[in-house]
């Protein structure tokens, strides 16, 4: 998860990248199995898949034109 924020902190405040991440969490439990999906939240849009641990793995985000590159387990 540090690896998550580290990523982010540039360009998000602490309190947008932990709303993100729980939205992440969320949207992946219900939309994502062991395929990746694409979701968006406001001006954020992510990559995430559901692990069969109950962890997500975070591909990218894309904070608008900027795709960061992220590849995190949380």
């Amino acid at each position: 998860m540090n690896k998550f924020f580290d990523y982010l902190m540039g360009d998000m405040t602490d309190g947008a990248i932990r709303e993100l991440l729980d939205y992440i969490c969320r949207f992946t439990a219900v939309f994502s199995g062991d395929v990746p999906v694409e979701g968006r939240m406001g001006n954020y849009r992510f990559c995430a898949s559901d692990l069969d641990s109950g962890h997500v793995r975070i591909h990218w985000v894309e904070i608008g034109r900027q795709r960061i590159a992220v590849d995190a387990v949380v």
